[in-house]
């Protein structure tokens, strides 16, 4: 039905792994003392570094630095 490449498949794990490690680090940038995550905005209880918005870079970059790896 879908035909993945090797990188595609490469990048998604090494992205699934780095979002779960993320996610069980619980930084307090992005998550409160409760353990819940933090909302995008400004104020003293917000961030500018949410779970979403780093989760979506860190895609990003991966697919590109394993696309890159390949070409090599």
């Amino acid at each position: 039905m879908f035909d993945f490449d090797e990188s595609f498949i490469l990048a998604l794990v090494a992205y699934i792994g780095a979002c779960v490690g993320l996610y069980l680090i619980k930084h307090p940038k992005m998550f409160d003392e409760n353990g819940n995550f933090r909302h995008f905005g400004l104020h003293k209880s917000e961030t500018v570094f949410p779970f979403w918005l780093v989760s979506t870079i860190i895609g990003i970059t991966t697919y590109y630095i394993v696309i890159l790896w390949r070409i090599r």
